[in-house]
C-alpha cells in the first residue's frame, strides 16, 4: 500500500473518529433536558469530557513519546469513542453517563497521537501542510456528525444521535485496522527541559486565553447554544443546520486564515478582533428571538472560533525552540482543558440562576474583557521575547 493511500485512510479514519465525538453534541443537551435533568447537572456532564483532557493528556503525550506507540493510542480513541457513545444510548443512570463522558474525554485526549503519528507520514518541511490536512479531515468530520446528528434526530429523536456516533466510531475502528507504522517516534523531554516550557511566558498566555475561548466554546456552541434553539422553537433539523452553519463557517474561514492580508497582522489585533466576535455571537445567541439571528450568530460563532484556535495555536509555539514545540503544544492543550471543564459547569449554573439572557449575557462580557487583555498582554510578550525589537 503506498503512503498516499494510507495518509488517506488515515484521515477517513481521523473523520469518522471525530464523527464519532460529536454525531449527538448539538442534540445532547436537549436529550438530557428530556430526562428532567437540570442545567447545573447537564453543565457538570458535559464539562467532564473537558476535565478528563486536562487530567491526562500531559500524561498521555509523555507516554506516547516515550513508548512510541502511536498507532496504538490512534486505535485506543477509536475504540474509546465507540464504547462512550453506545453506553449513553444503552444507559439513562447518571453514574454510568458520567463514566462514559470520561471514556469520550479519553478519546478525545489522544488527539496528540493523531496529530504526531499524521506528521510522520509527511516531509519535515511539510508538517505545516500536514497538519492542515489532519485538521480538514477533523473538521470534515464534524461537519459529517452534525449532517448525520440531524438527520437521526428529525427521525427518530434526540437519543438517535448516539447510536450514529456508535456506528460512526465502528467505521473508525475498521479503518484504522489498516493505519500503518511511521517513523514519528520522538526522544521525549528531560524533566529540567520541561520545566522551561511550563515557565515561558509566550507559551502561557495564548494557554490562558484558550482557556477563556474554551470555556465560551464549550459552554456556548457546543452545549446550551443547541438549548437555546430549542426553546424558542427550533426542530432537530434546524438545530442540526445551525451547528452545521458553525462548523462550516470555521472551514471557510481557512481562505481567510491564510490570505496575504490576514498574514501581514498583529496577532494581538486578530486575537482581540476574534474575542469581540465572540462576544457578540454570546449576545446574538443569548436574545435570539427567531432561528434566522441564530444562523447568523452561529455564522459570526464560527468565524471567530476559526480565528482564535488559529492565532492562538501558532503563538504558543511562536518564540519556542523547535526541539520544544510538541512539548509546548502538550502544555498548551492541556491548560485549555481547564476551559473546556468550567465552561459548561458555569454555563449550567448561570442558566439555571439568572436564564439564558443573563448566562450568555455574562459570557459575553467574559470575551469583551478577553479582547482587551490580549491588547494588553501580547506586546508585554513580544517585548520580553525580542528585547523590544520586532519579532
Amino acid at each position: 500500500m503506498n503512503e498516499k493511500k494510507i495518509r488517506w485512510i488515515f484521515g477517513l479514519a481521523t473523520m469518522f473518529f471525530w464523527a464519532s465525538e460529536y454525531c449527538h453534541v448539538p442534540f445532547f443537551t436537549p436529550y438530557l433536558r428530556t430526562l428532567g435533568l437540570s442545567a447545573t447537572l447537564i453543565g457538570f456532564l458535559v464539562g467532564c469530557y473537558g476535565f478528563t483532557q486536562l487530567c491526562i493528556r500531559i500524561p498521555l503525550g509523555i507516554f506516547a513519546d516515550m513508548s512510541g506507540c502511536y498507532r496504538l493510542l490512534v486505535r485506543a480513541g477509536c475504540f474509546f469513542t465507540t464504547v462512550s457513545s453506545l453506553g449513553l444510548y444503552m444507559t439513562q443512570d447518571i453514574f454510568w453517563m458520567f463514566v462514559c463522558r470520561v471514556l469520550a474525554g479519553v478519546a478525545a485526549s489522544t488527539w496528540v497521537a493523531f496529530t504526531v503519528m499524521f506528521t510522520g507520514y509527511f516531509k519535515p518541511e511539510e508538517s505545516g501542510k500536514a497538519i492542515a490536512q489532519i485538521n480538514g479531515f477533523n473538521n470534515t468530520g464534524k461537519l459529517l456528525a452534525f449532517f448525520l446528528g440531524s438527520v437521526s434526530a428529525t427521525a427518530y429523536g434526540y437519543k438517535a444521535p448516539l447510536l450514529m456516533s456508535c456506528i460512526t466510531g465502528f467505521a473508525a475502528i475498521a479503518l484504522s485496522v489498516f493505519i500503518k507504522d511511521n517513523d514519528s517516534k520522538r526522544v521525549p523531554q528531560k524533566p529540567r527541559e520541561l520545566l522551561t516550557v511550563f515557565r515561558d511566558i509566550s507559551v502561557l498566555t495564548p494557554a490562558l486565553l484558550a482557556v477563556v475561548l474554551q470555556m465560551l466554546m464549550q459552554g456556548t456552541a457546543f452545549s446550551f447554544t443547541s438549548d437555546v434553539a430549542r426553546s424558542i422553537g427550533a426542530n432537530a433539523v434546524e438545530i442540526g443546520v445551525s451547528s452545521c452553519l458553525f462548523t462550516a463557517t470555521q472551514i471557510a474561514a481557512v481562505v481567510f486564515l491564510n490570505s496575504a492580508w490576514t498574514a501581514r497582522q498583529d496577532s494581538k489585533n486578530l486575537v482581540a478582533a476574534g474575542f469581540v466576535l465572540y462576544a457578540c455571537y454570546c449576545l446574538m445567541v443569548g436574545f435570539a428571538p427567531n432561528m434566522i439571528v441564530m444562523y447568523a450568530a452561529q455564522i459570526i460563532g464560527g468565524f471567530a472560533n476559526a480565528v482564535l484556535t488559529s492565532m492562538l495555536m501558532s503563538s504558543c509555539i511562536r518564540y519556542v525552540s523547535p526541539q520544544k514545540k510538541s512539548t509546548a503544544m502538550g502544555l498548551y492543550q492541556a491548560i485549555y482543558g481547564i476551559g473546556m471543564t468550567i465552561g459548561p459547569v458555569i454555563m449550567g449554573g448561570l442558566v439555571d440562576w439568572s436564564g439564558y439572557g443573563g448566562a450568555f449575557g455574562l459570557f459575553a462580557v467574559v470575551a469583551a474583557a478577553a479582547a482587551v487583555g490580549a491588547l494588553i498582554i501580547f506586546p508585554v510578550v513580544k517585548k520580553v521575547k525580542t528585547g523590544g525589537k520586532a519579532a
